[in-house]
């Protein structure tokens, strides 16, 4: 059985960043479903903590990339974001076909920790789930 990461698992479509928001897209498929049909709630988890990682660690290497110009970038202490904290509600149940949106804010930027506010739609905008995710920013 070849061996893939959760990220290749979620199927994630689409994620578009910014220094304050985001907005992906993620494919629904069997892998996603609770024995019922329904998407499991903890896809929701997975995805949103997912994006949030993305999303702070584009911050991250931005930042890097732009305060480090006439710095040796191999001997730079680099920072990234890990998951610390994740809430969640989920609102309404989805039948696990078609796909999802998320959109993401950022909500708080700073030096040790980034939270973003995520709400996750189906097809046609009905919110299904809405968590804060904190990131904690680590030096690797």
């Amino acid at each position: 059985m070849k061996e893939t990461s959760l990220l290749e698992q979620l199927q994630i479509e689409t994620f578009y960043c910014t220094q304050q928001a985001f907005q992906s897209t993620m494919k629904l498929s069997s892998f996603h479903a609770q024995p019922f049909g329904f998407v499991n709630g903890g896809v929701y988890l997975a995805y949103g903590e997912v994006l949030a990682g993305m999303a702070s660690n584009a911050i991250l290497a931005q930042e890097s990339t732009s305060s480090h110009k006439s710095v040796d970038l191999d001997s730079a202490e680099r920072k990234v974001a890990v998951g610390q904290s994740i809430t969640a509600n989920h609102v309404k149940p989805k039948r696990c076909e078609g796909y999802v949106v998320a959109r993401g804010q950022l909500l708080h930027k700073g030096g040790r920790n980034h939270v973003w506010m995520i709400n996750i739609f189906d097809e046609t905008d009905r919110l299904l789930s809405h968590m804060t995710v904190t990131n904690s920013i680590i030096k690797v």
